[in-house]
């Protein structure tokens, strides 16, 4: 997983990236913005708690407290911008590193934004719904880093793996595939989060993330009983 990582970044210089990279970059500032603006009335109009406390804390932080669920957030805005970009990032990535697979045959544009909104609507709402327990697990140690963490990765690992092994395998294998190697999805899965939580670096996560995806898609180990094999290449050295 470190390795898809670091293919991933050391391919942002390819000429072919960066086009691409200066659009979801565009993206991704639009996103961060409606996100703060989500942020900003959905504590304006449910910020009462039974707690206090809870409250007065709010209504002092002000913007402080909209940055910080902006940036609880923001991991939802993945979804669609990979949506938007996943055939030619995926595309790229493999014509450079995996030449022998040739070219898939992809999925229809719709179907992948319609799945990114899918996974904006989750994230957003389980956000929402676990904002309260975030605070509270903020007392224990970091634990609700750990909770936010936890989550968005899982969330975040099967997105970018479905839309990246779609291309190229049918619902019920990337199903039986993804079950197969949860671990190393939901791993890879909270990188990427922890990466979208990282101001600026934020902005080229989609790509990154996409990217070492496509790495990781190579390397995962077959279900059992198999079923029509991805054929994953050997990982690069």
């Amino acid at each position: 997983m470190i390795r898809a990582f670091e293919l991933a970044v050391q391919q942002l210089g390819d000429p072919r990236l960066r086009g691409v990279i200066w659009q979801s970059l565009l993206l991704s500032l639009l996103l961060q913005a409606a996100i703060v603006g989500i942020a900003w009335w959905a504590l304006q109009s449910f910020a009462s708690f039974q707690w206090g406390w809870v409250n007065e804390a709010i209504r002092w932080l002000g913007g402080a407290a909209v940055l910080v669920l902006a940036l609880l957030l923001f991991p939802a805005s993945f979804g669609v911008v990979i949506s938007v970009f996943i055939e030619r990032i995926a595309d790229i990535v493999e014509s450079a590193h995996y030449p022998q697979l040739g070219k898939a045959h992809g999925i229809p544009v719709w179907t992948a934004i319609w799945t990114g909104i899918v996974f904006l609507i989750a994230v957003i709402a389980l956000n929402l719904v676990l904002l309260v327990p975030y605070l509270l697990a903020l007392l224990f140690f970091g634990s609700g880093a750990v909770l936010f963490y936890a989550l968005n990765g899982w969330l975040t690992g099967r997105l970018y793996y479905e839309q990246v092994a779609l291309r190229r395998m049918t619902p019920a294998e990337v199903k039986a595939w993804r079950q197969a190697n949860a671990g190393t999805l939901w791993a890879t899965g909270i990188v990427i989060a922890f990466l979208g939580t990282i101001p600026v670096v934020n902005l080229i996560v989609p790509v990154v993330g996409t990217a070492a995806m496509v790495h990781v898609a190579q390397t995962l180990t077959p279900p059992l009983p198999p079923g029509r094999a991805f054929n994953p290449p050997a990982p690069p050295r």
